[in-house]
Parts: C-alpha cells; sequence; structure tokens
C-alpha cells in the first residue's frame, strides 16, 4: 500500500511543483523603487479633489498621468511624426478603473496611436527629471483620458479611482531612490471647461506580479512519468494473482 501510495503522491507532487502560482499583490505605497515584471500591474488608488476650490461636486472631465523610471539604457526607435524616441522593448496597457470594477476606460497615449497601437497601449520614453530626491535622465510613461460627465460620475462617484498599468514588455523598476514611488507618480484632475485643475492624492499602490505559466515541455514531461508509473501499476496487478498461487 505505502509503495503505492508513493508512485501516485511522486507524479502528483511533481506536476503540483510546475503548476503556475497565483499573482501575488503587495501594498508598495511607501516603496522607493518597485520592480514589475512582465505580466505584472501597478495599481495605483486615486482620490479625486476638485471640489476642495469651492465650486461645490465637480467630477473631472481630463485626467492626465506620468510615472518615471531610472534609464533602462539600450536600443530606441523613432516616433513616426516627432523628433522623440521610445524603447521598443517595453510596452504598457493603461486603464482607468472604478473602484467597484464596474467601469473601465482605456488610458490614452498620443505617441502609441502615432505607432498605430489599440486604445490604451502605453509606449516609454526618454525624459529627465530636476530636484527632489533624484536629478537627472529618467524614462517616461505618460497617458491621458478624456471623460464624458457620465463616465466622470460613474467613475469618480465612489471616491477614489484606480489606474491599472500592465506590463506587456520587460521587467523594469518605477521610482527614484529615497522618494516613494506614490510620490513618482503624478495624476493631474482638470475640470470639463478646464477652468480647475488639481493633483490627484496617491491613497494607495498596489503591486501585481503573476508568475509565467509553465512550458508545454514541463506539463508532457509530468504526464509521462505519471502514464509510465500508472501503467507499472496495472502490470503489477495483472501479475499478482500468480505470485499468490506460487506462495
Amino acid at each position: 500500500m505505502k509503495k503505492t501510495t508513493y508512485r501516485l503522491l511522486l507524479p502528483a507532487l511533481l506536476l503540483a511543483s510546475i503548476a503556475p502560482a497565483g499573482a501575488s499583490l503587495v501594498d508598495v505605497t511607501n516603496a522607493d523603487q518597485v520592480t514589475l515584471d512582465t505580466n505584472g500591474s501597478l495599481l495605483f488608488y486615486i482620490s479625486e479633489d476638485l471640489t476642495s476650490a469651492g465650486h461645490g461636486s465637480i467630477y473631472p472631465g481630463e485626467v492626465e498621468m506620468i510615472l518615471g523610471a531610472m534609464p533602462l539604457g539600450g536600443p530606441v526607435a523613432s516616433i513616426p511624426g516627432t523628433s522623440s524616441v521610445y524603447l521598443p522593448n517595453i510596452l504598457f496597457n493603461g486603464t482607468i478603473e472604478s473602484q467597484n470594477g464596474e467601469i473601465s476606460i482605456p488610458l490614452t497615449d498620443p505617441d502609441a496611436g502615432r505607432l498605430s497601437l489599440p486604445a490604451g497601449d502605453m509606449l516609454l520614453t526618454p525624459g529627465s527629471i530636476g530636484g527632489g530626491s533624484y536629478s537627472g535622465p529618467i524614462d517616461l510613461l505618460s497617458a491621458e483620458v478624456t471623460l464624458s460627465p457620465a463616465e466622470a460620475a460613474a467613475l469618480f462617484s465612489s471616491g477614489e479611482v484606480v489606474i491599472d498599468l500592465y506590463n506587456a514588455g520587460a521587467p523594469i523598476t518605477f521610482g527614484y531612490p529615497g522618494s516613494s514611488i506614490a510620490s513618482d507618480f503624478t495624476a493631474s484632475l482638470i475640470s470639463p471647461d478646464g477652468s480647475q485643475s488639481a493633483g490627484g492624492r496617491v491613497m494607495q499602490v498596489q503591486c501585481v506580479n503573476t508568475p509565467e505559466p509553465p512550458t508545454i515541455g514541463l506539463l508532457i514531461i509530468g504526464l509521462t512519468i505519471m502514464c509510465t508509473r500508472l501503467a507499472a501499476m496495472r502490470r503489477s496487478r495483472r501479475l499478482a494473482p500468480v505470485v499468490c498461487r506460487r506462495g
């Protein structure tokens, strides 16, 4: 019985070891630098604050965002119709979502649009920053979204929105030494008529890293081992009555 259990347990453990693990959700609000793997996301929880000027309840008509990273270096490619360049091995997809998840709208990166990329896709472009804890070259992820009154109300009625930045390219580290990732992210909330502008308060930042799934080759190896052991067990059972008679 112990041998049978062992034969079943070994392949089961092998398959379990190569099965994809669940995504990890980590609060990185106070972290100074955050490394985001391929297929990972950074979630910025933003509080709307256009009512502080005393004009009543006003939802933004436009949201602009920007996030910086230490320069990656490497090859760059030209953006058509501009003198700017981007890093071709980095690609993000960005959305702005209500906290309850009922509405999600893709962000717009004009540079990605010039490359005929779909809505929501975002490019990483070289830039620079001065002052604060770090001054020097950086890489920038930026986008914007224009909202109808109905969209803005649906997004901001619960108080906070979530800007979801999904990494579809190579791993990258955002933020600068000596300052929190929350302070390195900027969200500007602009009223529909453009008369008011306020910085969205970053309430929380979460990092979601999803492990790569196992390769087909590993799955085949695991299944092959399991099938081989099951076949051996069947043969042993067919031979068992002969052994018993000899005893």
